[in-house]
C-alpha cells in the first residue's frame, strides 16, 4: 500500500513539473497564462482529496483549447494533406492515385501515401471540411486515448505523458500545420486501447475491433510498420491462450487486403515507384534532427544519398534483428520498446526528418510505461 501511494504521489508531482516546464515553453499566450495561474489549485485540490481527476480535466481541458487555437492563427506549412487533397480529387475523378503526379512544394510529386489515406479524409473532403481541421479535430482524441490506456493499465504512471501530448508546444502546432502524423497515432492508440479492453473483459467483439483499427493504421502511415513487426509475434504468442487471438490476425490482413490490393492490382509500378520515392528517390535535402546534419554542420562531413540510406537501411535492420534475437514479445510494453527504439534509429539516420514524425513517436514510446501482460 505504502508502495502504492509513493507511485501516485511521484507521478502527480511529476505531471506538475512537467506540466510547468511546458505551459512556461508555451509563452505568454493568455490560454497557457490562465493554465499557469490554476496550476497551484490544481495542486491544493490533490493534498487535500488525493484525487486525479482534477489534474486530468485540467490537462484535457488546456490540451484541446491550446489546439484549437493553434489552428485558428496558423496555415499549411506541411504539404501532406494538400498533396492528399488533390489525389482524393483525382480518385473521385475515377483515377489511381498511383499512377499519377501532383505538384507539391519542390515540384511533381507521385503519391507517396498508403491507400487509407484517400479514405480517412475522403468523408471531409467531400462535405468541404478543411482537411488542417479535421486533423486537428482528431488530435484532440489523442491525450484522451493515452488516458483511457492508463485508466485501463495504471492512470498513475500515464498521467506524465498525458501533460506531455496535452501541452508540449510542438505537439500543439503539429495538429494543424499540414501534417498528418496525428491521425496515424490516433488509429494506432484507438486499436490498443480496443484491444486491452477486449482482453480485460475476454471479448471477442472488441478483438475484432481493435484489429479492424490497426489494419486502417498500417495502411495509413508507412512507419506503422515498426509497430507492427513486433507486435505480430506478440499476437501469435497470445493466440495460443486466448483463441478468439487467431481470429484477429485473419481480421487484420483481410481487412488490409481489401483496402490496399485493389490499388496494387490497377497501378503496381506506381506503388513501387512510390515505395522508391519515399527511401531514396525524393527532393528532400539533408535537414532536420538527424545524424547527417550534425556530421554536416557540426564536422564539415557530407554525405551521398545513397550512402545514408545503407546506413539508416543496415543500423535500422541490425536494430530489429537484435531485438528479436534477444527479447521475448510477451507484452505491448515489449512490443512498444521495440517498435519506438527501431523507429527512433530509423529517424535519427535519415536525411530528411521532420518533427512532424515526433507526433507519432512520443506516445508510442508512452506505451513502453505499459505493465507486462505475460
Amino acid at each position: 500500500m505504502k508502495s502504492a501511494e509513493q507511485t501516485k504521489h511521484m507521478s502527480f508531482w511529476t505531471t506538475i513539473v512537467v506540466s510547468f516546464v511546458l505551459l512556461i515553453h508555451n509563452g505568454t499566450e493568455p490560454l497557457f497564462l490562465l493554465a499557469y495561474a490554476l496550476l497551484p489549485i490544481v495542486c491544493l485540490v490533490f493534498f487535500r482529496k488525493k484525487s486525479w481527476v482534477p489534474l486530468v480535466i485540467y490537462l484535457l481541458i488546456f490540451g484541446a483549447v491550446g489546439r484549437y487555437t493553434r489552428y485558428s492563427r496558423e496555415s499549411y506549412a506541411s504539404d501532406t494533406l494538400l498533396a492528399i487533397r488533390d489525389y482524393i480529387g483525382l480518385f473521385l475523378s475515377g483515377k489511381n492515385p498511383y499512377n499519377e503526379l501532383v505538384f507539391a512544394q519542390k515540384g511533381l510529386t507521385p503519391f507517396t501515401y498508403l491507400p487509407m489515406s484517400i479514405f480517412w479524409y475522403l468523408p471531409a473532403q467531400v462535405m468541404t471540411i478543411d482537411l488542417r481541421l479535421f486533423e486537428m479535430i482528431v488530435s484532440l482524441f489523442v491525450p484522451l486515448l493515452i488516458l483511457l490506456i492508463g485508466v485501463i493499465t495504471n492512470i498513475w504512471v500515464m498521467l506524465p505523458i498525458l501533460s506531455v501530448v496535452s501541452l508540449t508546444p510542438f505537439l500543439l502546432d503539429l495538429c494543424c500545420d499540414g501534417s498528418n502524423d496525428n491521425s496515424a497515432i490516433f488509429l494506432l492508440l484507438l486499436s490498443v486501447l480496443l484491444l486491452l479492453f477486449a482482453l480485460k473483459k475476454k471479448s471477442s467483439r472488441w478483438g475484432m475491433a481493435s484489429a479492424v483499427v490497426l489494419a486502417f493504421a498500417s495502411v495509413f502511415k508507412h512507419y506503422v510498420g515498426f509497430y507492427l513487426i513486433f507486435f505480430i509475434p506478440y499476437l501469435w504468442h497470445f493466440s495460443k491462450k486466448l483463441l478468439y487471438l487467431k481470429s484477429y490476425m485473419k481480421i487484420f490482413f483481410l481487412t488490409m487486403s481489401i483496402i490496399a490490393i485493389p490499388f496494387l492490382i490497377s497501378a503496381p509500378s506506381g506503388f513501387m515507384r512510390s515505395l522508391f520515392f519515399i527511401e531514396i528517390g525524393n527532393y528532400h535535402d539533408t535537414w532536420g534532427w538527424n545524424v547527417w546534419v550534425l556530421m554536416r554542420d557540426g564536422l564539415g562531413l557530407t554525405f551521398t544519398k545513397n550512402t545514408m540510406w545503407v546506413v539508416r537501411t543496415v543500423l535500422t535492420v541490425s536494430i530489429i534483428v537484435g531485438f528479436f534475437s534477444t527479447t521475448k514479445f510477451h507484452s505491448l510494453k515489449n512490443v512498444a520498446i521495440a517498435g519506438s527504439i527501431s523507429l527512433f534509429v530509423y529517424l535519427i539516420l535519415s536525411n530528411w526528418t521532420s518533427y512532424a514524425y515526433f507526433t507519432f513517436l512520443i506516445p508510442l514510446m508512452s506505451l513502453s510505461l505499459l505493465e507486462d501482460s505475460e
